[in-house]
């Protein structure tokens, strides 16, 4: 399989005084109404910063992770080092400014000016799982997004 396919940002992220913002072009910013009724999105974003012939070569690492020294393949991580750098994150929505193409969050996980691929948002029907499991190193990683925000994950990540 040799297809290529091409890929435009909608927008980037950003911090606006203080805040976690997704700021998006003004060619699609009428594509945010009603995302303002949800409470959570989802991005896809391209993890920039470790996109690299080298970086996309690699299908297993040494775990991200001091819960475990395993070598995992990279779909067994959320690692950016992978054939396509495609990051996906849950995050809140605190408020949509439909005139600028932003939507304010309380957090997520993308650096400032990372390109923003697309936008969904959260269906509980169709993106929760109530009776999911991990491996048992991650066991005692928090069950929510909501209890993530108190949890301490730099001591979870290898430097």
């Amino acid at each position: 399989m040799n297809d290529t396919y091409t890929l435009s940002p909608i927008g980037q992220c950003e911090m606006i005084d203080g805040q976690f913002a997704v700021r998006l072009v003004p060619d699609v910013q009428h594509g945010l109404n009603g995302l303002e009724a949800f409470s959570h999105a989802i991005a896809l974003w391209w993890a920039h910063k470790a996109d690299s012939d080298e970086q996309r070569a690699r299908y297993s690492i040494v775990s991200p992770y001091t819960a475990t020294s395993a070598e995992l393949g990279v779909f067994a991580t959320r690692s950016e080092a992978r054939p396509n750098p495609i990051g996906l994150s849950v995050f809140s929505v605190a408020s949509v400014d439909l005139d600028a193409g932003i939507v304010f969050s309380h957090y997520f996980d993308m650096l400032p000016g990372t390109p923003v691929l697309d936008l969904k948002p959260y269906f509980p029907a169709s993106d929760r799982v109530e009776n999911a499991h991990i491996p048992d190193h991650f066991s005692h990683w928090p069950n929510s997004l909501e209890a993530s925000a108190a949890f301490d994950w730099e001591k979870e990540f290898r430097a």
